[in-house]
């Protein structure tokens, strides 16, 4: 807490008018709203590693086994989800790629910044990635500090 007073007391004041109902600054916006994440893994003990990751970056996560799955998530809370973290490559018919197609194309989900992520990072795979509507790519495996970051997504799609 006194961390984040001192970092205020530093921000210059914040302007008047229209502006001044706006977060002054990205650490307010942080401790405002908890980042929902819905990870998409099909891999278990990889699941269950990003989720810690995730977890101990103060994101609440939403774990899902398959592409199926977190679209059936998607479809019950799609104003709920901030964020998609999804494999490329996963096995049970609906791909990240899929499912990447299926948020670009929803009217409500197309909103949600899609993070792709796979041990595959051929420049075909993450160029496919990004020109079907991924706001970015990460290369497996995960590390804590590309999870820092993420929120950075969220609030640039809420501000733009």
């Amino acid at each position: 807490m006194d961390r984040h007073h001192h970092q205020q007391q530093q921000q210059p004041p914040s302007p008047q008018g229209d502006h001044a109902a706006q977060p002054r600054c990205w650490e307010e916006f942080l401790h405002r709203k908890t980042i929902r994440v819905l990870l998409v893994e099909t891999d278990d003990s990889t699941r269950q590693v990003v989720t810690a990751l995730l977890r101990h970056c103060m994101y609440q996560v939403i774990p899902a086994e398959n592409g199926h799955q977190a679209w059936a998530y998607l479809q019950d809370m799609q104003s709920n989800i901030d964020l998609v973290l999804t494999e490329v490559f996963m096995h049970g018919g609906l791909s990240g790629i899929d499912l990447l197609g299926r948020i670009m194309n929803h009217e409500v989900c197309k909103d949600i910044p899609v993070i792709m992520m796979s041990s595959h990072d051929s420049m075909g795979t993450v160029l496919s990635c990004l020109s079907n509507g991924a706001a970015d790519f990460l290369a497996k495996p995960i590390r804590k500090n590309e999870l820092k970051n993420l929120w950075a997504h969220v609030w640039r799609r809420s501000h733009s």
